[in-house]
This record gives C-alpha cells, sequence and structure tokens, in this order.
C-alpha cells in the first residue's frame, strides 16, 4: 500500500485525504491546526449568528470517519525531498507528498491597525469583540477592503468581505443603530468584483447606494493607521474598525524550500496539479499556480476539484482505476452563493457565460443549509455531492 502524506488540513487537504482513502492508499495529513475551518460560513462570527464551534470540525472526527491518520505539526520547509517540521524533524519516508498549504498574505504598512475574515479564527474573534465594543458604546465608523496581488491577479479575497460588511449592515438595521454608524468599503482596483461580470458590478453598486456604503476604489493604499486608511491621492477613510484582506501571497514554507515556484512564491504545477519536474509531489489549492482566463479566482470548489484530480491521477498511475483523469482546467469558473444576512445573490462565471440570480431571504438559508451539508459530508453523515 503506498503511503502519502498530504501538509495542510484544510478545504484541500481534507478533500484529498477523503479520495485517497476511496483509492486504499495509505494516508497521513500533517496540520498545524487540529480543526477543518470553514471559511465560507466563518463571516457569521463577527455578527454571533454562529459559534466557534459551527465553523470547526475537528480532525481527528473526520480522519476516523475516513480511515485516514492525522497528525498535528507545523511544517516550516517544503523541497522536492520532504519537508521540515518547526522542531527541526525531517520527514522522507512516503511514496507521494500532496501539498496543500494555502497561501500567506501580503504585509502593507500599518497592517496591524486591521483585522482579516480569512486569517486564524482568533483574529476573527478579535473583531467581533472590537465590533461589539463599538455596538455597546453605540456609534462608530466602520471600514471593509480587499486588496491584491501584482504578480498573481488570482490570489484575491474579495467575496468575504463584501459578505461581512453587508452581514454587519444588516445587524445594525435590525438592530435599529444604522443611522450612527458610518460604512465604508474600499479597494485599490478600479473595478473590484469585476471578475463575476458586470451584472455583478451593477447589483454592487446599486447595493451599496442602497444601503449608504461610500465606496472608495481605484486608488493605492498608503498605510493602515489606527484611526483609518490612508489613500494615495490624500484621502483619509477614518475608521474605529477596519476589516482587511490583503492579497495571497506564497506559502513561508514554500519559499523556503525548492520547489519550482513563481515570482509569487506559488508552486508551478500541471494540469494534474502535479509539480513541475517531480514525479512524487503534488500542489492543490492556494498554494498553487493556476493557469486559465484573465478573470480566474481561487475559490474552495476548484480547490476540492483540484484534490479529487490529484487522488484520481496517483490511483492512475499506481493501476488503481483505469479512469484516466481530467485536468484543474476543466473545472476553472466563479461560483458564489454572497450572503447578505438577510438574502444573497448566487453569481457564475465561466468562458461562456456570466449569470447573477438575487435570492432575497432564500440565499441566506441556502448557505446557512449549505454549511450543514458540509459539516455532515465532511464526517461521513451524509453522501458527498460531486
Amino acid at each position: 500500500m503506498k503511503k502519502v502524506v498530504i501538509l495542510g488540513g484544510g478545504v484541500g487537504g481534507v478533500e484529498c485525504a477523503i479520495h485517497l482513502r476511496k483509492y486504499h492508499f495509505d494516508v497521513e495529513l500533517v496540520s498545524d491546526r487540529d480543526f477543518l475551518y470553514i471559511y465560507p460560513t466563518s463571516i457569521w462570527l463577527p455578527t454571533g449568528e454562529a459559534k466557534l464551534e459551527n465553523v470547526s470540525i475537528p480532525l481527528k472526527d473526520i480522519a476516523k470517519a475516513h480511515g485516514f491518520k492525522f497528525a498535528k505539526g507545523k511544517v516550516v520547509k517544503v523541497d522536492a525531498e520532504g519537508f521540515v517540521f518547526e522542531d527541526g524533524r525531517q520527514v522522507r519516508d512516503f511514496d507521494y507528498l500532496v501539498v496543500a498549504l494555502g497561501q500567506s498574505k501580503l504585509k502593507q504598512e500599518g497592517i496591524e491597525h486591521t483585522y482579516s475574515i480569512c486569517s486564524s479564527p482568533e483574529e476573527t474573534m478579535k473583531y467581533k469583540e472590537k465590533l461589539w465594543e463599538l455596538l455597546r458604546k453605540g456609534s462608530g465608523r466602520l471600514a471593509f477592503g480587499f486588496g491584491g496581488n501584482p504578480k498573481a491577479k488570482e490570489a484575491v479575497r474579495g467575496g468575504p468581505v463584501f459578505e461581512l460588511l453587508f452581514n454587519v449592515d444588516t445587524l445594525l438595521r435590525r438592530r435599529g443603530v444604522r443611522n450612527n454608524f458610518d460604512l465604508a468599503f474600499f479597494a485599490p482596483m478600479p473595478r473590484p468584483g469585476e471578475r463575476l461580470g458586470e451584472k455583478a458590478l451593477k447589483l454592487m453598486d446599486y447595493m451599496f447606494k442602497k444601503r449608504n456604503i461610500k465606496v472608495y476604489t481605484g486608488k493605492r493604499i498608503v498605510r493602515f493607521l489606527p484611526y483609518g486608511i490612508e489613500l494615495e491621492d490624500g484621502t483619509l477613510i477614518e475608521s474605529n474598525l477596519t476589516l482587511f484582506v490583503s492579497g495571497g501571497d506564497g506559502h513561508p514554507a514554500i519559499k523556503e524550500g525548492n520547489l519550482p515556484k513563481t515570482e509569487a512564491g506559488f508552486v508551478r504545477i500541471d494540469g494534474h496539479c502535479k509539480v513541475e519536474g517531480l514525479e512524487k509531489v503534488y500542489a492543490i489549492g492556494d498554494c498553487a499556480n493556476i493557469e486559465g482566463p484573465e478573470w480566474k479566482a481561487k475559490q474552495g470548489h476548484l480547490t476540492e476539484a483540484m484534490a479529487r484530480i490529484c487522488a484520481r491521477h496517483m490511483a492512475y498511475k499506481e493501476g488503481l482505476t483505469t479512469k484516466e483523469p481530467e485536468t484543474y482546467h476543466e473545472h476553472i469558473n466563479i461560483l458564489c452563493l454572497m450572503d447578505t444576512g438577510d438574502g444573497g445573490a448566487l453569481a457564475y462565471r465561466s468562458n461562456s457565460r456570466a449569470l447573477l440570480l438575487p435570492m432575497p431571504l432564500l440565499g441566506h438559508w441556502l448557505k446557512k443549509a449549505w454549511g450543514i451539508y458540509y459539516g455532515l459530508s465532511k464526517l461521513g453523515k451524509i453522501p458527498q455531492i460531486l
């Protein structure tokens, strides 16, 4: 039985472990967290609509349900031969290695004065604490924004920022204090969200105006300050609490190693997620460089597709299946159910079409239902729909 080690206990790592076990590989998953954090539903942590236990699943429970091993540990270096733990231990004894470590974030001046919804659950809970301090005070200025990486334009996370912004707006309205708060959105891109198509941009503009949210776009962020955000034209966006998601950057453990990578630090892979020039190393999800149309984006459903393709390619190489795997390129699209706290909208983008379907009220509960399905399917309690 061939041994596969997976580095990373996120969406991609877990999906890959589950599918490798279906081909009867001996699988060990390594993660510095002992739980799978469900980022798409963590948007409800700051507003109090979800608790931490609702958006995290113990990895030991997932491992038990699917028959793979779990080991907790922080990886600080990955290379063509293996990887190194924080305590200096080196691991080389495996037949295949799957790198699913995710990405880091670009650091901007004054970033310590902001909070991210796409970082650790601890940081999200700190943001919640500050938000509710302002709610108890009864007034304040709230700013929400995201940035990109010019060296890897697909490494951007805008959706969660839009969702949290609209959810906070909904929360303030329900509490009857919305008029006491100034809400602002900012991004350096001239047209943030344009990957979703023109209809999505028009809807976003309509929602900003309808909800009285100030918009600052197309200006480079100079620095973050304790009291706001300074832009390149001298504009100061005053803020008592700033939520900001930086553009993605290569993971430090990958930058430290010798895997082939892009200038931004993302691992170069082929269509089957195999690292270029290496036969036993694969990379999936945010840590990998993806090729495709200009509007491409790294999303959870693409990461899961990459995980399944990676597992099937190994099985095909080992003669465990006769079905030749497709490439991840066939799964590049944008699929987003954007929640607003009181509804939502379903957006889809592919090479042939761009669709936007507003879902007042229903969208919110559909995303809630997806969260329940996701957790139960990962624990093997209900079938997984692919």
